[in-house]
């Protein structure tokens, strides 16, 4: 006897209210600052400053305050889709490039870094910081240009896939600064 199979009507999951607000200010671009966060690390609220002073205290944070960059918003990772769908989205390709003008005293940390798997990444704009939840892949170069008024600065290619786009949290007051290797502000 054959079993009849049932198949729900679409992958349907709950989807959250679209918020309007024209009063809301815009946020505007340029990644700002920079940080690298241990895998091992994890926030319960990545807006407490408190829990960042702990991370970098810790040696979990590393913050590069001073920056210029951008970030890509990412690129589709599709699949072959099923039925009538042609393709399914299963996540996103991300890179961020930066450029860190603390350049003689770090080229061990980038000469480190680039090896290292064990670390997620943020990038702050404006008022807001965006979060990786899976560690990156940083590519640094420290390119020279001919013109005699340039700046030779870390240029920074920093790459990760996940399935969600980076979720913006209220950026912490006073954390984006530079610190000390005891985690104390300079």
């Amino acid at each position: 006897m054959p079993y009849a199979v049932y198949y729900p009507a679409g992958c349907a999951s709950a989807v959250p209210d679209h918020y309007c607000n024209p009063c809301e200010s815009p946020e505007h671009g340029r990644l700002r600052s920079a940080a690298f966060i241990a895998n091992d690390f994890e926030f319960t609220d990545p807006s407490d400053p408190d829990e960042w002073e702990a991370g970098i205290a810790d040696k979990k944070i590393i913050i590069i305050p001073e920056v210029n960059g951008n970030f890509d918003g990412g690129s589709e990772i599709e699949t072959a889709g099923y039925g009538d769908q042609q393709t399914k989205l299963t996540g996103y390709n991300f890179q961020a490039t930066y450029n860190d003008p603390n350049y003689k005293l770090n080229a061990d940390f980038y000469n480190a870094i680039k090896n290292s798997r064990n670390f997620k990444f943020a990038y702050r704009t404006e008022n807001l910081t965006h979060l990786t939840t899976n560690t990156v892949q940083v590519i640094p170069k420290n390119p020279v240009a001919e013109d005699l008024t340039s700046e030779v600065v870390w240029n920074v290619l920093v790459k990760w896939s996940e399935g969600d786009l980076p979720v913006p949290y209220d950026t912490p007051q006073g954390i984006f600064t530079c610190y000390d290797y005891t985690g104390a502000i300079i």
